[in-house]
């Protein structure tokens, strides 16, 4: 008899990542994004998330895209912009 395999990450996201691991990948780029943000951030663009347990799920492509996008606009309005 096969035994099922049960995975903790969701199948319905391809690139699956939690708000608190994407939060801490983020500051390694030197423009920051807190947890709160992001939530913000994927619930202003309508973006789908996943729960598995405890753990919330969204694409690691879409909050890269966002990010490039919010960090786009900030640099822009700042004096630092060519």
């Amino acid at each position: 008899m096969a035994a099922t395999h049960y995975s903790p990450l969701p199948v319905e996201i391809d690139d699956p990542v939690t708000y608190e691991e994407a939060s801490a990948l983020l500051a390694q780029t030197g423009h920051r994004a807190p947890v709160n943000t992001l939530r913000r951030w994927v619930k202003e663009a309508g973006l789908a998330t996943v729960k598995s347990g405890r753990a919330v799920y969204v694409s690691w492509t879409d909050i890269l895209e966002i990010h490039r996008d919010r960090t786009a606009v900030k640099l822009r309005a700042s004096s630092n912009w060519p």
